[in-house]
């Protein structure tokens, strides 16, 4: 019988001890319990008997699951159970004398659960103290706290159950596959005992009736050593030559040293010998011991050698006989063969493979593979076994294989090993397996012998794999959520609160220095540039917040790509001209410049990085801008914009974090250089909507260069008529005649004084449907641009523009409509756009912005009446 304290024994140095803290700790691992059962499994079908092989089980089980006792309890005649196997813990007192013919009652509830397919588990005694009282007070006389028991079927019939008493509770979770598991074999083993003891009662039957099976029957006296014949063979006996009438010492070694094979003489010899035989009959009525002849004429392989008590004879007398035993191991044979094909089938289902590896000094490498292990390494049942290592070690993924041979090290100094590694499958590319095993003791050759366990885990690792991921980015998020929302709150206390100090503080000395004009101007200019900083830097934190959400502009308009480059131009020109510095177009190389995209995204980009240029560079200080058409496929051209300043330069430290929101190298910067942070961000993220690229290269003192490359469809379609003209349209708008639609009445007197002051006509509507009616009893062409409010009260300025633009009048249709608006996301341009208008403006309106696109709508509704 093999004993299972060798596998612990195997499984590592310290492997009590490491039982004994898993235990003290209440947890052990799901890859260990599958191990260790899986052994158990493998070890116990290895056993000679079922008896045996059920007990080595039983242990496997209480050790893996750190149970106090297991147990099976078999169904009897009478409907009771019978405690029939039992392995208790050191220090637990054993049950099994006690636990026999037990009422049916008192299992009466485990069995209704049973009936639906479900084990029963008890975490806590007290919780079936009212429900089922009987099999409380049952399980609390043998100090039974927690348990698990599962049924045992014979097909369709119950036949027991067995179970796991005082398991951690952690244990449960874990095990509930593997207890199913070894159910299966646990039934296969008792059907097999059933059958052998089937086989030997009829055996023992016809040796107490009529003894014409056994080849020998004879009655020692160990006091003497004489011996009674009662049945001898005697052909057998004379081609033999084995007289025990002339002693049972002398003719027993005879026997065992002429006819037993080598390998069984010494056990033999043991088992016979008269202190053996008397101890083991003091404890048992009667034993027997199985044992291996040489080739005979007879046919004879395999006989059983029988010891029982004499009744009514000397103390020391014994009976033995000798029997064949052919048809019994054959047919034990067979039903050991089913039991391994049993078994062989639940590794399949769980995709589990059984090897063994011989590394013999002076040999190649060889794996010997069970069916399932050869299913799992996708090669034929015919594969040598040194082709078959081969095939195994070559497909490790070869950043694991230093790890693999590590713990085949680790299994051949005899420590128990484990290891996860990706292996590519002929036919299933990359898997991930675990594999397991400990030396072979029982290894004669010079090398060393391992065997083990190989499992397909894929699905486990790849489902492991998401969770974990799903954890990280869960985590990441939270951490960035916490993280932005602390410095958003950080900066803009800082950011909001300086510009709103210096308009209040302005505001205070404006009204105590009425009489001093030239105090009025300067804080006049300085509240201007307050006011155009705080807007600033609500535009960015919007555009930034709403980048962050992850909705993308899909806008796709035609547009020119100069028109871009000299608004960006045109509009900074002011502010470079009164920090001193130059700003310069300086090359524009272009063999496409009508394309089709999001022109304001673009223009963001420059308009941000040039902001920087000139924000942070110094007097008689300059900016240069070079754009080239570098490539030109499938309709798809690629430009590259870089920018060049002569400012303070970007530290090499700071290059990393300069695409950060609200970073600034200096602590000073918002204080020195106006800025919050957020531009370059802002510039970073559309360049990644846009699939472009963006690079920074700069050194502190010397300036910096900014290099963006971006694709964008070319639009074949555009007309080619000459855009030069257009592009030198001056913003003077004297003479012309608007509508002005705006229902705020100091926003309306706001623009309507900045149209008059440029000599415009205007007229005001304060809502939609009030500009609808100016435009419809006016004349036509009586307006030469229309500037519409979205959001106002009876019609909005949506609904209006398309009432404007389905009016039956000539100018219906090409009078200019700007829309003036505070909603100034991607989605209110393309709303206002798909209403009829023509452009754009976000306010706070930039006057001489607006007197630009006046003049430009004008010009092309001019330029169109004329073609």
């Amino acid at each position: 019988m093999h004993d299972p304290k060798e596998f612990f024994e195997r499984i590592g140095e310290g492997a009590p001890d490491a039982w004994a803290c898993e235990r003290h700790s209440g947890m052990q691992s799901v890859q260990n319990l599958e191990a260790v059962i899986n052994e158990g499994l493998r070890v116990a079908l290895l056993e000679e008997t079922p008896d045996q092989s059920l007990e080595v089980l039983l242990e496997h089980l209480g050790k893996a699951l750190n149970g106090a006792r297991t147990y099976i309890f078999e169904r009897n005649g009478s409907g009771g159970d019978d405690n029939t196997y039992e392995w208790v813990a050191d220090g637990v007192e054993p049950e099994k004398e006690n636990l026999q013919n037990v009422p049916p009652e008192v299992c009466a509830v485990w069995y209704r659960n049973f009936t639906v397919g479900r084990h029963n588990v008890i975490q806590d005694l007290e919780e079936i103290r009212e429900s089922d009282p009987l099999m409380y007070t049952t399980l609390k006389r043998q100090n039974i706290h927690s348990l698990v028991v599962v049924p045992l079927y014979d097909n369709k019939n119950l036949i027991g159950f067995y179970g796991v008493d005082n398991p951690p509770a952690k244990s449960l979770e874990y095990a509930s596959n593997m207890l199913q598991t070894a159910a299966y074999f646990i039934v296969s083993s008792l059907k097999r005992r059933n059958l052998v003891r089937e086989l030997q009662k009829r055996s023992y039957n016809v040796l107490h009736a009529l003894s014409v099976d056994y080849l020998g029957i004879y009655q020692v006296n160990f006091d003497t050593g004489e011996c009674v014949v009662y049945r001898d063979n005697e052909r057998i006996k004379e081609d033999w030559n084995v007289n025990f009438e002339d002693g049972y010492q002398r003719a027993m070694e005879q026997y065992i040293s002429r006819y037993v094979v080598p390998r069984d003489q010494e056990r033999l010899r043991l088992v016979t010998k008269k202190d053996y035989v008397l101890a083991q009959l003091e404890r048992k009525k009667k034993f027997d011991i199985r044992y291996q002849v040489e080739d005979n004429t007879y046919g004879l392989k395999y006989l059983e050698l029988h010891f029982s008590a004499a009744e009514n004879a000397e103390e020391n007398s014994v009976i033995f006989a000798y029997r064949d035993v052919n048809a019994v191991v054959e047919q034990e044979e067979k039903y050991r063969l089913e039991a391994r094909q049993s078994l062989e089938d639940i590794l399949e289902g769980a995709r589990t493979g059984i090897w063994t590896i011989e590394l013999e000094e002076g040999c190649r490498p060889r794996m010997y593979a069970d069916r399932t292990m050869r299913i799992l390494l996708g090669v034929s049942d015919m594969i040598e076994p040194e082709e078959c290592y081969r095939h195994w070690f070559e497909n490790i993924k070869p950043g694991y294989v230093e790890m693999v041979q590590e713990a085949v090290r680790e299994m051949a100094e005899g420590r128990r090993s484990e290891v996860v590694y990706p292996w590519k499958h002929p036919e299933l590319g990359e898997i991930y397996v675990r594999c397991g095993g400990v030396p072979d003791k029982k290894f004669k050759k010079p090398g060393v012998c391992l065997n083990g366990y190989h499992q397909d885990i894929t699905e486990t690792m790849v489902t492991r794999k998401k969770q974990e991921q799903a954890i990280m980015e869960l985590l990441e998020k939270v951490r960035r959520a916490n993280s932005a929302k602390s410095e958003f709150l950080s900066h803009m206390s800082h950011d909001l609160r300086t510009p709103i100090n210096g308009i209040l503080g302005m505001l205070a000395i404006m009204e105590k220095s009425q009489d001093d004009p030239k105090r009025q101007r300067a804080c006049q200019e300085k509240i201007r540039m307050s006011t155009e900083h705080l807007l600033s830097l609500v535009n960015d934190v919007l555009q930034v917040s709403k980048l962050d959400s992850g909705i993308t502009a899909e806008t796709e308009e035609p547009f020119e790509l100069h028109d871009i480059l000299e608004n960006c131009i045109s509009i900074l020109s002011v502010q470079a001209e009164e920090a001193g510095i130059r700003l310069v177009l300086e090359e524009v190389q272009l063999q496409h410049s009508r394309l089709i995209g999001n022109p304001l995204h673009l223009k963001q980009i420059l308009m941000n990085i040039l902001d920087n240029a000139l924000k942070y560079n110094r007097t008689n200080g300059s900016v240069f801008v070079q754009v080239k058409e570098t490539a030109c496929q499938g309709g798809i051209g690629k430009y590259r914009f870089v920018i060049e300043d002569t400012g303070i330069g970007i530290g090499e430290d700071f290059k990393k974090h300069i695409f950060e929101p609200f970073t600034q190298e200096h602590q000073d910067a918002r204080t020195n250089y106006n800025g919050v942070g957020l531009g370059m961000s802002v510039a970073k993220k559309l360049v990644d909507q846009m699939e472009g690229t963006i690079e920074v290269d700069s050194r502190i003192g010397r300036g910096s260069v900014f290099e963006v490359t971006l694709p964008i469809r070319i639009d074949k379609a555009w007309s080619t008529r000459p855009v030069d003209t257009e592009r030198n349209v001056k913003a003077d708008i004297a003479g012309m005649r608007v509508l002005l639609v705006e229902d705020n009445e100091i926003n309306c007197e706001i623009v309507e004084f900045m149209l008059e002051d440029a000599g415009a006509e205007v007229v005001t509507a304060n809502d939609g449907k009030a500009a609808v009616d100016a435009f419809a009893v006016s004349g036509p062409w009586t307006f030469d641009c229309v500037l519409m409010d979205l959001m106002m009260p009876v019609m909005s300025g949506y609904e209006a523009a398309r009432v404007i633009r389905g009016l039956e009048r000539p100018d219906a249709k090409d009078v200019p409509i700007i829309a003036l608006s505070a909603n100034a996301f991607d989605e209110d341009i393309a709303m206002a756009k798909d209403a009829g208008m023509n452009e754009h403006l976000a306010k706070p309106v930039d006057i001489n912005k607006m007197f630009r696109v006046m003049c430009r709508q004008n010009f092309m509704k001019k330029n169109k009446k004329t073609t």
